[in-house]
C-alpha cells in the first residue's frame, strides 16, 4: 500500500492511543549520539509527532518528516516542532544540515538503501542515525490471545514485515557502522476506551480486516475476559539501535 494511504484512516487514534517511548531509550540514543543541546535532529515517518515531541523537549531542533498530511495535520496541531512533508528517500532537507536522523516505529516501513543515502546525504560529518520501535510482548495471556486475535483475522497484520527483520537488514548493510543496541521496558495501561483506539490505531487493522463486525466484537470481548480493574496492558520492548553511515 501507498505510504502516503496507509495511515490516512488511523490518524486520529493513532494521536490519541499510541504509546510513547521510555525517557531511558531517549538518554541512551542521545548518549550514544553525543548530541548537544540544540542539536538538530530529523525524526523521519514521525507520524503524529510522538517521537519528535520527545526530542523536542530535550533542548532539540527537530523537524518531523511524515509523507501522509492527515498525520502531520496532527502532529502540527500539537505544536513543538517543525512538521514538513517528505519521505524517507527523499525528505526534502538540506544537505549536511542534520545531526541525529531518527525513525520510530517507521524503519520496517523503509526502503533501505535509498533511506541510507538519504540519510547520509542529510547528516553533517560524524552525525549518527537511530531507530526504535515498542514491540509488543507475549508476556501474558490477555497478550498471547490478542496476538492470536490478530494472525486469525488481519491478512495486513500476517503479512507485516518483522521488526527483526528490519534491524538485521539495517545491521547488515555495507553503509552501516559503529553498530549498537539496545532495549528498554515500557507498558501501556488502558481502560477499555483506549484499548480499542489502540486497536484501530494500527494500519493493519484499518486496511486487512474483512469482517469488522465480527472483529469488533472479539476486542471487546477480550477486554472484557481479560480487563483487572477495568484496565489492561500492552507491555512492550523498546527496540533501539543507533549506527554511522560510512
Amino acid at each position: 500500500m501507498d505510504p502516503e494511504k496507509r495511515f490516512s484512516e488511523t490518524a486520529d487514534p493513532y494521536d490519541s492511543h499510541r504509546p510513547s517511548y521510555p525517557e531511558s531509550l531517549v538518554d541512551w540514543v542521545l548518549k550514544t549520539s553525543g548530541v548537544a543541546l540544540g542539536a538538530r535532529v530529523a525524526d523521519v515517518g514521525c507520524g503524529t509527532g510522538i517521537s519528535t515531541r520527545l526530542f523536542a523537549a530535550r533542548g532539540l531542533g527537530a523537524v518531523g518528516i511524515d509523507p501522509n498530511e492527515e498525520m502531520l495535520a496532527r502532529a502540527r496541531a500539537r505544536g513543538g516542532a517543525d512538521y514538513r512533508r517528505g519521505s524517507a528517500s527523499a525528505t526534502g532537507l538540506p544537505a549536511h544540515s542534520v545531526d541525529l536522523m531518527v525513525a520510530a516505529q517507521a524503519f520496517h516501513w523503509f526502503n533501505l538503501e535509498p533511506t541510507l543515502l538519504e540519510f547520509k546525504r542529510v547528516l553533517k560529518p560524524g552525525g549518527w542515525c537511530a531507530a526504535f520501535w515498542n514491540e509488543r510482548t507475549r508476556d501474558s495471556a490477555f497478550l498471547r490471545a490478542y496476538e492470536e486475535l490478530l494472525l486469525r483475522s488481519s491478512s495486513e497484520y500476517r503479512a507485516m514485515p518483522h521488526i527483526s527483520d528490519a534491524m538485521a537488514a539495517i545491521r547488515s548493510s555495507r553503509a552501516v557502522v559503529a553498530w549498537t543496541q539496545s532495549e528498554f521496558p515500557n507498558v501501556q495501561s488502558m481502560d477499555r476506551a483506549a484499548f480499542v483506539g489502540r486497536v484501530y490505531s494500527s494500519s493493519y487493522v484499518a486496511h486487512g480486516i474483512s469482517r469488522r463486525k465480527e472483529f469488533d466484537r472479539a476486542i471487546r470481548e477480550l477486554f472484557d475476559r481479560h480487563a483487572v480493574g477495568g484496565r489492561v496492558e500492552f507491555k512492550y520492548r523498546s527496540l533501539g539501535a543507533c549506527w554511522r553511515l560510512r
